[in-house]
């Protein structure tokens, strides 16, 4: 009985120990599973290193030693596919003094991470020194107890992106430079019309600096006159989208308003809607002083063409009326009448004549016809001619010596005639004039002319020989002509390489002299 009870006790503790085998051989299935698991994600995860395009490596202990690096990698370093075990610096030694090996300790030793964009290294690929540009992470890796065991690597070469950034940041200096050259005024604005730049000349004109400009914005700069309607148009334009073309004053530095050109134009995305817009202030203050010359000048014009051609006219029907027995000839000469149509006539062909040498002056066609003669006996010519023509000036010539010159003749008699004109019509109550024929040094001829008229002030000294410019009286039209004929007699005796003296005090009279070179 005793042994029956034994072998009972063995046959139940065997049928524990087989159960006990199954748990055992369920979890060692289980352990083979988790196991098989285990090693097709660890191969899953390194099939997902190896072939991805960033640069993974993992680097161990204190040494760096490269535990496992991805083809990428080791392409990038250049040193063959047998870099595994070896140090990093082993591998790639000429990269250490670069900061790599500071950056490396930071995260091994104070466990700090370290990321990097766009970091420039230099390394030696296939014997030469080739410089790239990365993004990079470092990473500090644990063990179970949360000590650190290495670093985790993943880079990418980013040296295509880097050197499209510098050209793109070349191109973006080259372009702004360009802008800040030009002497217009460039600005950028938002797609809400907010301006975000302006050029050098913007600067340079209003005398701010950009921060000031793009708080200030272009508004306190534009004339009052034109500011509502400035707004009105930049609004509609905005809306629109259509581009912005308009004329107004814009403030300088000195508080004065000048004429620009303003000019503004979208610039639209990929979707066609506008992103900016791009404005120009061009200044045109010259070309509105050019515009008014040519209002005045052309009623200039036209007064002086009609004064003389409304006499002809007068004199012309006067005569018909005689002619056709209105009025009887011995009442009214004819002969008086006919030198008056002559003077107007005279007067007519001196204004167009100016206006010719003025058209000629502006293409550079005047022609100047080089002769030999003497200068004395072209100056009693002109003289006697004036004395004919108006006996009731009295013309005085003094000659110094007899002189020779190479030059226009006629283009010389002009100039004469002018100076003399003026003579005579800013003299109204004294008609004598003194012309001398002289010698300034060894090397010029000169002839003055000198009255006792109204005289000239300082301010139209500087300006009388400029085209256009009429000396200011108190009645507009006192004085006739176009303001042209001592702009010309200045243009010929410059072209003979001789020079115009003035000499004038407002109210005692002036006299102008011109020179040229002796025919020695």
């Amino acid at each position: 009985m005793k042994e029956e009870l034994q072998i009972r006790e063995l046959e139940q503790e065997l049928e524990k120990l087989r159960e006990r085998n199954e748990e055992l051989e369920a979890q060692v299935s289980g352990y083979k599973d988790s196991v098989s698991n285990l090693e097709e994600k660890l191969f899953q995860y390194k099939g997902l290193i190896y072939s991805s395009s960033a640069l993974i490596t993992f680097l161990r202990g204190a040494d760096y030693i490269i535990e496992f690096a991805n083809m990428p990698i080791r392409k990038v370093w250049g040193k063959g596919d047998n870099v595994v075990g070896k140090a990093l610096f082993e591998v790639i030694p000429e990269v250490k003094d670069q900061g790599i090996e500071s950056y490396l300790n930071q995260v091994f030793y104070d466990g700090v991470p370290y990321h990097a964009e766009g970091l420039p290294i230099e390394h030696r690929v296939n014997g030469s020194m080739v410089k790239s540009y990365f993004d990079f992470s470092y990473m500090p890796q644990y063990d179970s107890d949360g000590e650190i065991v290495g670093i985790g690597v993943v880079a990418q070469d980013v040296t295509n992106r880097e050197r499209l950034n510098a050209q793109n940041q070349k191109r973006e200096k080259e372009f702004r430079e360009l802008i800040d050259f030009m002497p217009h005024k460039v600005s950028l604005s938002n797609s809400n019309g907010d301006p975000v730049f302006f050029n050098k000349s913007w600067l340079d004109y209003t005398g701010l600096s950009m921060e000031q400009l793009i708080e200030k914005k272009w508004w306190p700069f534009i004339h009052p006159d034109h500011l509502q309607k400035a707004k009105m148009d930049v609004s509609e334009s905005l809306e629109t989208g259509c581009e912005l073309d308009m004329e107004l004053m814009i403030k300088d530095r000195e508080g004065d308003y000048k004429w620009h050109l303003w000019r503004a134009i979208p610039v639209l995305d990929e979707e066609d809607k506008v992103s900016s817009w791009i404005s120009t202030s061009t200044p045109i203050e010259r070309l509105k002083e050019i515009e008014q010359e040519k209002e005045s000048f052309l009623k200039l014009v036209s007064h002086e063409l009609k004064t003389p051609v409304t006499s002809i006219k007068g004199y012309v029907q006067l005569l018909q009326k005689m002619m056709h027995g209105k009025i009887s000839e011995t009442k009214v000469p004819v002969e008086p009448y006919l030198g008056k149509i002559e003077d107007q006539i005279e007067r007519l062909i001196v204004l167009i004549s100016e206006m010719l040498d003025l058209s000629r002056l502006e293409t550079n066609e005047l022609k100047l016809n080089r002769e030999h003669f003497q200068l004395n006996q072209q100056v009693d010519h002109i003289v006697q001619e004036l004395s004919d023509i108006h006996p009731d000036v009295q013309i005085e010539v003094q000659h110094e010596g007899s002189f020779m010159v190479e030059a226009d003749r006629g283009r010389i008699g002009q100039v004469l005639i002018n100076f003399l004109t003026n003579a005579y019509k800013y003299s109204p109550e004294n008609k004598h004039i003194k012309v001398k024929v002289h010698q300034i040094d060894s090397k010029f001829a000169a002839v003055s002319v000198k009255d006792t008229g109204i005289g000239i002030k300082e301010n139209d000294r500087r300006n009388i020989f400029k085209r256009f410019y009429r000396v200011e009286s108190k009645n507009e039209y006192t004085y006739s002509g176009f303001g042209i004929g001592l702009f010309l007699s200045k243009e010929i005796i410059e072209r003979h390489q001789g020079k115009i003296i003035l000499e004038s005090e407002f109210g005692r009279g002036s006299e102008f002299t011109f020179t040229l070179p002796l025919n020695n």
